[in-house]
């Protein structure tokens, strides 16, 4: 495979910082375009808005914010930079090729590679890359571009039609980020109910850890686990009666969820339908 050409990543974030970073440590030259030259940056650093910062660069990477993403491209634009000769791929995971609409009449390969990975620490980013999922779009140029960085990082390349980025991004956000905020009421609740804060922080991971092993392992229907997949009626009473009103709204949306994910192998149709019941608020209904 030809060598992945030299790189410029427009920003300086977490994800810009760890990809770059990954980039580095395989032998390819990387200069970040920055708004501000900081320190401890992985590779060369450039002034954003100075063409001698892409000189030589065939490919621009965007990890610009969301909401950055437009006006950067059109500041790559009127710097003439970009040509038929250049990848230009930015980052996001909601937006398609044609938030790169400014770059359009500059006859590049333009796209979108979004690496399907939470990156809250910026230090672990790079070793989060193999085995996490590349979302491509864009052009055809711009797919077998992301294709090379995808293989590069040890990543596996998932292309995903333009119109469905949106759907993408947000099944993403309940993978990951959704996953968190129910963690979040897992240790607020543990906390009313009298366990010390720095436990209830500690004690559901080794859960969650345990979850996510049986999900590599088995279907969500036999990876299921708890009182409503075993049609424990008297358990999800006690549990909605021992909730807050917030947090009981909350177990009756997912609880919902959880119920018809248990209907696909459940013996216990009876039960499973008195549960829901609760989960309705309708008889035999506790707050």
């Amino acid at each position: 495979m030809a060598p992945i050409p030299t790189t410029v990543i427009v920003g300086s974030g977490r994800l810009g910082h760890g990809i770059g970073a990954a980039l580095v440590s395989r032998g390819i030259r990387v200069t970040f375009a920055v708004r501000r030259l900081g320190k401890n940056l992985p590779a060369a650093q450039g002034p954003f808005g100075i063409a001698e910062t892409y000189r030589g660069a065939r490919w621009i990477l965007i990890a610009t914010p969301d909401h950055a993403i437009w006006s950067t491209a059109s500041t790559l634009s009127e710097l003439g930079v970009v040509g038929p000769s250049s990848v230009v791929l930015h980052l996001s995971g909601v937006h398609d090729r044609s938030v790169l609409k400014p770059l359009a009449f500059s006859g590049a390969a333009l796209g979108s590679f979004h690496p399907l990975q939470a990156f809250a620490i910026p230090v672990t980013a790079a070793s989060r890359l193999p085995g996490s999922y590349a979302g491509l779009e864009g052009d055809p140029a711009a797919v077998r571009a992301g294709r090379r960085l995808a293989r590069l990082l040890g990543m596996v390349a998932l292309p995903i039609p333009a119109g469905a980025k949106p759907a993408y991004h947000a099944a993403a956000t309940f993978a990951a980020t959704y996953v968190a905020v129910v963690y979040d009421v897992a240790v607020e609740i543990a906390v009313e109910a009298g366990v010390g804060l720095k436990h209830a922080r500690a004690m559901f991971l080794p859960l969650l850890q345990g979850t996510v092993s049986n999900l590599k392992l088995l279907p969500p229907a036999h990876a299921l686990t708890g009182a409503i997949r075993r049609g424990d009626v008297a358990t999800v009473r006690s549990h909605l009666a021992a909730l807050s009103k917030d947090h009981r709204e909350l177990y009756r949306v997912l609880g919902r969820r959880a119920l018809a994910i248990a209907k696909r192998t459940s013996t216990t149709p009876d039960r499973l339908a008195e549960i829901g019941r609760l989960l309705m608020g309708g008889p035999g209904k506790t707050g």
